[in-house]
């Protein structure tokens, strides 16, 4: 894990954390870019349409830590959010994360799997779980 996906990590679940750091960089690199929100960051997000919810998991909970994380593709070494090809790079993160959630019996949701609002770059440790 570089350094500035580490700095994020410092303010997430260290469950969540955990994930992260075991999670595989092969095939498709990553790079953490988002954790803990402020209540004002998350009514930016809200308002510019990069969250539906005041209830976001990148707010801190009551240990003061973010249960969430966003993260970013990199290709050729570049943070990237490639258009049209969302479902299949960040499908490529979710398996390594899934596969490293998994080993370590710890649950993890994806944006992607999502219904009603798509986020490819989202992870998070399930409400009911960790509330």
């Amino acid at each position: 894990m570089d350094a500035r996906s580490e700095t994020y990590l410092e303010h997430v679940h260290p469950d969540l954390a955990k994930v992260l750091r075991a999670a595989a960089q092969a095939p498709q690199p990553f790079q953490i870019i988002y954790g803990v929100r402020t209540l004002e960051a998350e009514k930016r997000a809200v308002a510019t349409g990069h969250s539906t919810t005041m209830h976001s998991r990148h707010l801190a909970n009551h240990d003061g830590v973010s249960c969430a994380v966003d993260v970013a593709a990199l290709i050729d070494r570049k943070l990237s959010f490639p258009p049209g090809q969302e479902a299949e790079v960040f499908g490529r993160i979710a398996d390594q994360i899934k596969r490293s959630a998994s080993s370590l019996l710890i649950p993890v949701e994806w944006g992607g799997d999502w219904h009603t609002f798509k986020d490819f770059g989202h992870f998070q440790l399930p409400w009911h779980q960790y509330p």
